[in-house]
């Protein structure tokens, strides 16, 4: 039907042109051969014969196990060894690059050179054929075999040689006579040649992909999956490749350097340009396990055809980069991509993701789903960006797929263009200042020379004695260096950092431990030939010949980890650990202990502290704080101005050090425009409004330059509206503010317009490292919160679909400056998921984010995640959120605790308001705080409401999806808050009468459940002491037990009233009036089980009452909600004050293999005081009954 037409992508059998990465180049094929192969020094073969004979002596060998041919070839061989001979035999010249374990390209075009092409490949064929290995037992000698066929012999006997895949360039440039010849030999050498070694004389092959056929045809099992898969880069026939689907565990497409568990490959990208070149759009199906990868996936991402990014798509989820690849391929070919998303939308099942890591059948469905919603995103960003396109793309596409498409092009949104003169539009968002024919005013130019300003240090009292007194510093300064070296000798460069396995390192040497270092470890090694001259070099204090031992360290083999013991090196003299510092950062070598040594050097550390800062900024960056010079101004000035996660400890340093700041940043502010002056003028302006403009005129005053300062006051001083930068940022692929849900105006409820939405977007590009443009309080002031969240939402979910451009982190930052409850809520579960899918960066972003909202449930979130979180260091950065914001509010830990208890709308009555249009809802809060649901009529509803046809299906989906959302919160502080009071309750916690107020008495929420608990009056002095008991009334007022209003004095205390506490009438007045009232406490308090210790008990440490008692696994996993804490395997542990209660168990268990109905045995309960026993007199009895009362309560 469509034949006459042209597709708008490549023809299915076109010819692919390809560009290909720097310095890289596809394997070759007599149709490509590429350049000729340039003429070498013909001198490897005879360094390779001198190098056997200075590495084997004496030269003992053993044949027996080979036949009488090979034993001629290997003794002729053995003559050549030091003299090698120009005529050889080919077996004999196999034999001698087994015995060097020579892998290198060059030799190959050396024997080409001197011997030709069909003798290299006798040689290639011989080689496939010989093992050579050192004896078992002395005398040592080497031991020639030959590889079985079945059997794989040898550790790198799997993977390809460099030498022998250099043959295949040869064969390229070859006549065709020569190349018949060659190939014939290595298709009849098969025969001999071992089944795991065949795939790589395939690939020698190219223009003979029966070969390969044929070998993958014989491979009926598992066996050898590292060579057979190389099969793929040659391979054509349909069942084979399907039959070698399931072969990729070398991942032979990409190029990798060697590692633990992975052999080095060399070749990954170019086979997979050669494959692409070769076979066109036929060999992509088989890259589906590979496209996610780097070299793969650009090779691919240049194809314009729909199966191409099908491909794509299909992996996109599997890493940030891939997704990055469709945005870019979507970009460049729209066409494609529309076609392909197209079909994917209309299959009745979604296609399955290729490759691994395979999902679990659980997690599938969410996959799916989150994965079909971004390609719905990118299909209508599409159709929005290019209307022409879907009728260009119709004709090639099926039924389904053309259904689809009409119907998304019916639900594209239309634009909104309201008159300028809406009354309820900022005037930021009609006329914003960037867009004014009146330009600002450019800077005046200073050609400033630098202030010289002299370093300085400042260490707060004590913290250099800390650093000193920790164990590594301790442990690695108790022996003089040189006394060091004589009593430990080598075991000093293990120290040091020169462990052949790191892990030792960093868990046993920093520690200080030093078993690892007996004879009985390490009896077998043999030390390394640079060992002596480095132990020279550490004695003698040379730190070239140390270095230089450093890099032969590294170089014998993958350690990506090892790492130089500063704490250690600190020990030379002075000048040399500072040079040794120097050349360190300057080879980008790692280190540990860099803290320590910046507290023994101080400001001698400054040049290689900004070379360490260069190489790696996180970890260096805290360290800036302790050392003023004009050279970090600049550096900290960036991060201030780009940088979120590090701002707050740039705003320190800038603080820290103005007059170092200011010499150095106050030439840049009137150097030419750029991202130095930018960032220099942001944090003078910091400076200047924390109050130090006195300090930046003093400095501005040492130029001598009359005009310097006024200029520099107005420049610090301009309107904040004028603060934007010189060239505004473009817009992203991805910004489609017409496809989501537009901010709403509140005066009006009219929608942004679409030149609002662009001057929005503006704005919000403006944004950097945290800062944002001011005009941004303008819009939240004139637009209704909910919609802007949305509005903000909906731009995160472009940003995540796009990959997540690093560059365009604006969109996520949106996210705090219009973020609400509904968008703290999404945001956490994110947060959570993150670490698990790779994504740790991210969480701690969004941790970030989630401080800046700032609001009651976005901290109730961060405590949620501190507690919660799988990822340990997400739990920690949490908890950290939590003291920067406690500090910053001035509380301690346990006060930001009681303020984590959102009002969840009840303090803004329309928020509890649901609209469906011709219905509306309320919700109000029943004791347990679960919301509960009225209709118009006052009806309490069963279950969420329906919608209707009736409705209004915006205004309801938006009304129900709050009201789900509204659950979920609820729920959430539910199960916070009721065990926060009766934690508070078993702590004896007390509050000052402000804070009762504001926290329990009039908060919207908790109150409801502050006044179903008795409430005690305590002394000031003596928070102990009850002085009189109260509750709250349903009116406000504080009743007493006999339900007459009381008034609460201003100087005392006050508390939840624990049962102990109280007489048997006070307690039983309260029980009455509860009962009258039909007030259920939110947990036990009245009839709070209690236990009291008798007089014989209190003298003694140690307590026997329960021992030889049972009760279940479960059952004390349950008890850490009651301040029970598991010590060990065998014992748990509650901490009261200074006091430990310390509860034995046998036979004991570990909480995370444990079967919950298993038995466990009570011991002995004893408390210590430190390490020593003390009798259990010393303890209030409210906080002993809190502590047992749970044993007694879960034994049996």
């Amino acid at each position: 039907m469509h034949n006459a037409l042209t597709p708008p992508w490549l023809a299915d059998d076109a010819q692919l042109e390809l560009t290909f990465k720097k310095g890289k180049t596809p394997l070759s094929h007599r149709r490509w051969p590429g350049e000729p192969v340039p003429l070498v020094k013909v001198e490897r073969l005879q360094r390779l014969a001198n190098d056997i004979a200075s590495r084997s002596q004496p030269l003992a060998w053993d044949a027996e196990q080979c036949t009488a041919e090979w034993q001629q070839a290997i003794a002729q061989a053995m003559r050549c060894v030091g003299k090698a001979s120009a005529a050889m035999p080919a077996r004999a010249l196999a034999v001698l690059t087994r015995l060097a374990e020579e892998d290198s390209p060059a030799l190959l075009d050396e024997i080409v050179q001197l011997h030709g092409v069909e003798y290299a490949t006798e040689v290639v064929i011989a080689r496939q054929n010989i093992a050579a290995g050192h004896s078992k037992y002395p005398p040592r000698k080497w031991v020639f075999s030959h590889p079985q066929k079945e059997n794989v012999y040898g550790l790198h006997s799997e993977t390809y040689s460099e030498f022998d895949l250099r043959l295949r360039k040869h064969l390229s440039l070859a006549e065709e006579v020569v190349w018949q010849r060659c190939a014939e030999k290595l298709i009849a050498g098969l025969v001999e040649t071992p089944f795991y070694r065949q795939p790589f004389i395939a690939l020698l092959l190219p223009e003979r992909p029966d070969i390969a056929n044929q070998i993958a045809g014989r491979c009926i099992d598992n066996s050898w999956r590292s060579s057979k898969e190389w099969l793929k880069a040659v391979a054509t026939d349909p069942a084979v490749l399907a039959k070698l689907e399931e072969t990729w565990s070398s991942d032979i497409f990409t190029d990798r350097q060697d590692s633990d568990g992975y052999f080095a490959n060399r070749y990954g990208y170019a086979a997979c340009a050669a494959l692409l070149r070769e076979q066109g759009l036929a060999a992509v199906a088989r890259l589906a396990i590979y496209a996610h990868k780097d070299d793969c996936g650009s090779l691919l991402a240049q194809i314009n055809h729909p199966q191409v990014i099908r491909l794509l798509l299909l992996v996109a989820d599997k890493n940030k980069p891939s997704q990055l690849r469709v945005a870019k391929y979507a970009r460049q070919f729209p066409a494609s991509t529309l076609a392909a998303l197209a079909e994917l939308l209309a299959l009745p099942e979604p296609p399955a993701r290729p490759g691994y890591p395979h999902i679990e059948a659980k997690k599938l469905p969410q996959q799916q789903k989150k994965r079909a919603e971004g390609w719905r995103m990118l299909l209508r960003t599409l159709l929005n960006t290019h209307p022409p396109l879907a009728e260009q793309v119709s004709p090639w596409l099926s039924a389904q797929a053309r259904e689809l498409l009409a119907t998304f092009q019916q639900s594209l949104p239309a634009g909104v263009t309201v008159a300028v003169d809406n009354p309820g539009l900022p005037e930021i968002l009609l006329s914003p200042p960037w867009r004014s024919k009146k330009k600002k005013a450019a800077a005046p130019r200073f050609a400033l020379s630098p202030l010289k300003l002299a370093p300085q240090e400042y260490w707060q009292p004590g913290e250099r004695e800390a650093l000193a007194a920790g164990k590594p510093a301790c442990f690695f300064n108790d022996l003089p260096l040189r006394e060091r070296i004589r009593r430990k000798g080598g075991i000093v460069l293990r120290e040091l950092g020169f462990e052949d396995m790191y892990y030792l390192f960093h868990q046993y040497t920093l520690n200080g431990q030093q078993i690892h270092f007996e004879p009985q470890y390490h009896r077998y090694s043999e030390k390394p030939v640079w060992n002596e001259a480095a132990m020279q070099a550490l004695h003698h204090g040379d730190c070239n010949i140390l270095l230089q031992a450093w890099q032969s360290h590294l170089t014998a083999g993958y350690k990506p980890n090892d790492c130089w013991n500063l704490y250690l090196l600190a020990q030379l003299p002075r000048e040399r650990v500072i040079t040794l510092w120097q050349r360190i950062n300057e080879e980008n070598f790692k280190f540990v202990g860099a803290e320590y040594l910046l507290s023994i050097l101080g400001t001698d550390a400054l040049s290689g502290l900004l070379l360490a800062l260069r190489h790696r900024p996180k970890e260096i960056f805290p360290l800036l704080m302790y050392l003023g010079a004009t050279e970090l101004a600049l550096p900290v000035a960036r991060v201030w101005r780009r940088f979120q996660a590090q701002s707050h400890l740039a705003r320190q340093w800038l603080l820290q050090w103005p007059e170092h700041a200011a010499a150095a940043l106050i030439p840049l502010a009137f150097d030419k425009a750029g991202d130095s002056r930018e960032a220099a003028i942001n944090a003078l302006r910091l400076l200047y409004q924390e109050g130090h403009h006195a300090q930046l005129q003093t400095v501005a005053q040492r130029w001598h330059e009359p005009r310097l300062w006024p200029a520099l006051e107005q420049l610090l001083t301009q309107d904040p509206l004028d603060n934007y930068p010189a060239r505004t940022p473009k817009a992203p692929d991805f910004w489609q503010p017409a496809l989501w849900r537009r901010p709403r105006l509140l005066s009006n409820d009219q929608p942004l317009t679409d030149d609002a939405l662009e001057i929005l977007g503006d704005m919000l590009r403006f944004a950097q490292g945290g800062h944002f443009y001011c005009g941004l309080d303008l819009v939240k002031a004139a637009c209704q919160p909910q919609s802007l969240a949305a509005f903000a939402w909906d731009l995160f979910k472009a940003w995540q679909n796009a990959g997540a451009p690093g560059k365009e982190n604006w969109a996520f930052q949106t996210l705090g400056i219009f973020g609400d409850e509904s968008t703290v809520r999404d945001l956490t579960q994110l947060i959570l998921a993150w670490p698990q899918e790779g994504k740790s960066a991210r969480a701690a972003s969004g941790l970030h984010l989630l401080t800046r909202i700032g609001s009651d449930m976005s901290l109730l979130q961060l405590d949620h995640i501190s507690q919660r979180a799988k990822s340990r260091p997400l739990r920690d950065s949490a908890e950290r959120c939590l003291q920067e914001i406690a500090e910053a509010r001035d509380l301690s830990e346990e006060q930001l605790q009681d303020r984590l208890t959102p009002t969840l709308g009840l303090d803004n009555p329309g928020a509890l308001t649901f609209d469906f249009g011709t219905r509306s809802f309320s919700v109000r809060f029943d004791e347990n705080l679960q919301p509960v649901i009225y209709d118009q009529q006052g009806a309490r509803q069963k279950s969420l409401p329906r919608l209707r046809a009736e409705d209004d299906q915006t205004k309801a989906a938006e009304a129900l999806l709050r009201l789900k959302g509204l659950k979920k919160d609820a729920a959430r502080v539910a199960k916070r808050l009721l065990p926060h009071l009766e934690n508070a309750l078993r702590l004896a916690r007390r509050w000052t009468r402000a804070e009762f107020q504001s926290l329990f008495v009039d908060h919207p929420l908790t109150h409801n459940v502050t006044r179903r608990l008795v409430w005690g009056v305590y002394a000031a002095n003596e928070p102990r002491r009850l002085l009189a008991a109260f509750r709250i009334a349903a009116e406000g007022e504080f009743c007493d037990g006999q339900d007459e209003p009381i008034t609460l004095p201003e100087d005392a205390l006050f508390g939840i009233v624990h049962p102990l506490e109280m007489d048997d009438l006070t307690r039983a007045a309260f029980e009455q009036l509860f009962a009258d009232y039909q007030l259920l406490p939110p947990f036990r308090q009245l009839t709070r089980h209690t236990l009291l210790l008798l007089p014989e008990e209190t003298s003694v440490s140690k307590l026997t009452r329960w021992q030889g008692r049972s009760t279940t696994c479960g059952q004390l996993l349950g008890i850490r909600g009651r301040g029970w804490w598991q010590g060990s395997e065998s014992y748990f542990c509650y901490d009261v004050a200074q006091h430990r209660l310390i509860l034995e168990i046998t036979p004991g268990f570990v909480h995370y293999s444990i079967d919950a109905k298993a038995p466990q045995q009570f011991g002995a309960i004893t408390l210590y005081y430190g390490a020593q026993p003390v009798a259990f007199s010393r303890l209030d009895p409210q906080d002993l009954s809190e502590a047992l009362s749970t044993i007694e309560i879960i034994s049996r």
